[in-house]
C-alpha cells in the first residue's frame, strides 16, 4: 500500500521539484542581467581615449575600477578626465587587480602575458584586433576562455550598415550575392601610423593586418563563411611592413572575393556588394553610414542611397561601440556567445594568415 502510494506521489514531487528548479534559475539570472560588471581597462591609446572610455562610462552595466599603462602619464591623463581610479601597471602582472571584465587595448606583440593571468581570475576578456597572426595562435587563446567570455573587436560587425547588408543577403532582397569586393587606402593613407609601426614584433604587421583585417572580417561576416579558397595574393613590402596587398579568393565554394589595401595607389574606400539585381556599396571607415545602391539594369531602375535611417542604426561611432560591448555583456551575462565572440572569427586570421604565407616570397622589398 505505500508502495502504491509513494508511486503515485513521485511523479507530482519530480514535476514540483523541476518546476522550483526553473524558478530558481530564473531568479539567477534576472540577477546575473541586473547585476553591474566591474571593468578594469590595459592600455591608454587612441583606441581607448576616442572610442571606449566615452561608451564604457555610459554604460549602467559597467563600473570601471582602473585604468593602467605601461605610460603612467597617459593613463594618468584619462583617468583625470573620466575621473576614474588609475593603478601603476606591475612588474608582476599576477597582482593586477581582479574585475569581472579586463578590455585588453595594447599593441599585439604585448599581450600574450595577460591571457593565462585572466584566464586565472576567471574574468572575461576584450581584445582589441588585430587579434592573431596564425589560425593556431587564435584557437590557443580562445581554448583558454569560454566562447561568451572573449570578445574579440571587430566592431564594424555591430555597425548598421554591415548588419542591414547581412539582412539584404539572408533575405535576398536584390537577388544572389555574386561577388564582393573591398578596397581601402591611397598614397596619403596611413601616415598617423608611423609610431605604431616602428617596432615589427609590437604590431604583428602592415596595413592589411591592422586596418585591411575589418573588410576582410566584414565580408566574412556578411556572407556567413564557412570556408574559403584563396586563388592569388602579392604583396608590396617596405621596411618589413606590409604597404599594399591584391588578394582573390572563394567564400563558400562559389562566392568571388577580391581584396584591394593600399598605401600606393588609389582606390575607392569602399566594400561593394554585386547581387542579381543590385550594387550595394559603403565605406568602412568614413562612418557616414550612407550605403549606395545601384541596379543592374540602370533603364528600368534609378539608383538610391539609403543613410540616417533607422534601418540603419547604430550609426555613428559611439552607437556602434555601444551595440558591440552591449552584446558583449548581454552574451556575459546569459552565458550565450554572439558575432562579438573571438570564436566566431577564426576564418578571419585563417584568411589572412594563408594572404600572408602566399605572399611570402612574392614581395617587392
Amino acid at each position: 500500500m505505500l508502495l502504491a502510494m509513494t508511486w503515485k506521489v513521485l511523479p507530482v514531487f519530480c514535476l514540483h521539484t523541476q518546476y522550483m528548479i526553473c524558478i530558481i534559475k530564473r531568479i539567477i539570472m534576472a540577477n546575473n542581467h541586473n547585476k553591474t560588471l566591474s571593468l578594469g581597462i590595459i592600455g591608454a591609446g587612441d583606441i581607448v581615449s576616442k572610442n571606449h572610455l566615452p561608451v564604457l562610462s555610459s554604460l549602467n552595466e559597467i563600473h570601471i575600477n582602473w585604468i593602467t599603462d605601461i605610460d603612467l602619464q597617459k593613463s594618468q591623463s584619462l583617468a583625470d578626465a573620466y575621473k576614474i581610479p588609475v593603478i601603476e601597471l606591475p612588474e608582476d602582472l599576477h597582482k593586477i587587480p581582479p574585475t569581472d571584465i579586463v578590455l585588453l587595448a595594447i599593441p599585439y606583440g604585448a599581450r600574450k602575458p595577460y591571457y593565462n593571468i585572466f584566464k586565472g581570475h576567471n574574468t572575461s576578456i576584450y581584445v582589441e584586433k588585430p587579434f592573431a597572426l596564425t589560425l593556431e595562435e587564435h584557437k590557443e587563446i580562445c581554448s583558454l576562455f569560454p566562447a561568451h567570455r572573449i570578445a574579440c573587436g571587430f566592431q564594424r560587425r555591430s555597425w548598421g550598415p554591415t548588419q542591414l547588408i547581412k539582412d539584404f543577403i539572408k533575405e535576398n532582397i536584390f537577388g544572389e550575392l555574386k561577388k564582393i569586393r573591398f578596397e581601402l587606402g591611397n598614397p596619403a593613407s596611413f601616415v598617423g601610423l608611423a609610431d605604431f609601426f616602428s617596432n615589427i614584433k609590437l604590431a604583428g604587421g602592415g596595413i592589411l593586418l591592422d586596418v585591411g583585417i575589418h573588410g576582410i572580417d566584414t565580408m566574412l561576416f556578411c556572407a556567413s563563411a564557412q570556408n574559403f579558397e584563396l586563388i592569388s595574393s602579392k604583396m608590396i613590402v617596405k621596411n618589413g611592413y606590409d604597404i599594399h596587398t591584391e588578394a582573390k579568393f572563394i567564400i563558400n565554394k562559389k562566392l568571388n572575393c577580391e581584396l584591394l589595401v593600399s598605401n600606393v595607389i588609389k582606390t575607392t574606400n569602399q566594400i561593394e556588394f554585386t547581387f542579381n539585381d543590385a550594387i550595394a556599396s559603403y565605406s568602412l571607415f568614413d562612418l557616414s553610414g550612407k550605403i549606395n545602391i545601384s541596379p543592374i539594369d540602370k533603364d528600368k531602375t534609378p539608383s538610391l542611397s539609403i543613410q540616417n535611417n533607422k534601418s540603419i542604426m547604430p550609426n555613428t561611432p559611439f552607437q556602434t561601440f555601444y551595440n558591440h560591448w552591449s552584446h558583449f555583456i548581454s552574451g556575459i551575462k546569459s552565458n550565450t556567445a554572439n558575432w562579438t565572440s573571438a570564436h566566431d572569427s577564426f576564418i578571419t586570421t585563417e584568411l589572412i594568415e594563408k594572404i600572408y604565407k602566399e605572399s611570402k616570397g612574392k614581395n617587392i622589398k
